[in-house]
């Protein structure tokens, strides 16, 4: 799903601002798919509203994210994470299969994140990468392992996603 169009995928005249609206378009479009509403429902309470499709945008200035009703383009809902969603797009991998990985670098220091979709909250952190600030987080074919570069430090921290830690990091040119 493709929330507000894919038009900008077929030119090749676009500046940069647009590339990146796109791009956060279909992130969103991938992670409202993925996502499950989360409120405990009774049989008699489920209402053909509640089952409408959900965009979740993330707000980095206040570390929460808002659940926008598709269907009539209303919030629904605004859900603190405590952590700054810092990119996600669809040329990067950043699925394991039950959670959603990125990063965040408060007090500039860079952390991987990851977003349980169902619970749209973050569940496991890996803190202490190093000097910010992080640009991308790609989680490696296997699933298992990502890696965020670090470039403060100059450096690619390799993540072990199944014990949420640090398993290695490789060093770089500046600023990578």
């Amino acid at each position: 799903m493709i929330v507000g169009g894919g038009d900008w995928l077929l030119s090749s005249s676009l500046d940069r601002r647009t590339v990146l609206k796109g791009a956060s378009t279909v992130a969103l479009g991938l992670l409202a798919s993925a996502c499950v509403p989360t409120a405990v429902r009774s049989a008699a309470a489920v209402s053909a509203a509640e089952d409408r499709e959900t965009v979740y945008v993330f707000n980095v200035g206040s570390k929460d994210v808002t659940l926008i009703d598709v269907a009539n383009r209303q919030v629904r809902d605004t859900r603190p994470l405590g952590a700054a969603v810092r990119w996600l797009s669809n040329e990067q991998t950043y699925w394991d299969g039950s959670r959603i990985w990125t990063y965040d670098f408060p007090n500039d220091q860079v952390q991987a994140i990851a977003i349980d979709p169902k619970q749209v909250a973050v569940t496991r952190t890996i803190a202490g990468l190093g000097k910010g600030p992080g640009h991308s987080l790609v989680v490696l074919p296997d699933k298992k392992t990502a890696a965020v570069n670090v470039a403060g430090d100059n450096l690619i921290a390799f993540l072990d996603l199944e014990h949420a830690t640090l398993d290695g990091t490789l060093r770089t040119g500046a600023f990578p």
